[in-house]
């Protein structure tokens, strides 16, 4: 009968290719609602330029570099606060059915580097049904704030999820 939970995120990012080149540009944006924070809504979006390191049938290692602003609506700061992105995506197959899937979020105040966040998704996928495109995802997602004022800095959670892909 406690409620210990109440959250939404949601995270967008959008890549501009330039054709077999390893660059890239990108954009970013994040919603984050989450009852036990000391803020009510956080808004987040950022631009910058991407590589990929590696890029095959089996593996890919890409970074992003870029700058933006966060604010933090309902709590104790509500400016907008201007900070940098660093990214890590990292995807490798192990078969044709399986595979492991890892993004990191780096997020540094530009006026005070001990202000930060970052946020980490690690999960393993399996395609469960093939004719149906239904694959089980099960994994973690990690966030932590250094500057939480009165909540917790990180909340670690574990999903397991069915997907359908269509």
């Amino acid at each position: 009968g406690t409620r210990n939970e109440n959250r939404a995120i949601f995270n967008t990012r959008y890549e501009w290719l330039f054709g077999s080149s390893p660059w890239s540009l990108f954009a970013s944006g994040q919603m984050e609602y989450d009852q036990f924070r000391a803020f009510d809504v956080r808004l987040a979006a950022h631009l910058g330029v991407a590589y990929t390191f590696i890029k095959n049938e089996r593996t890919l290692l890409k970074s992003r570099v870029g700058a933006g602003a966060s604010r933090e609506f309902g709590g104790p700061d509500d400016d907008w606060t201007p900070e940098a992105l660093f990214g890590l995506d990292f995807e490798h197959c192990f078969s044709a059915k399986t595979k492991f899937v890892a993004n990191f979020d780096y997020f540094p105040n530009l006026g005070d580097w001990t202000d930060y966040r970052w946020q980490l998704r690690a999960a393993l996928e399996t395609v469960l049904v093939e004719d149906w495109n239904l694959s089980l995802k099960v994994g973690v997602f990690d966030r932590y704030d250094s500057t939480p004022e009165g909540a917790k800095p990180n909340d670690l959670e574990y999903f397991a999820v069915l997907l359908w892909k269509f």
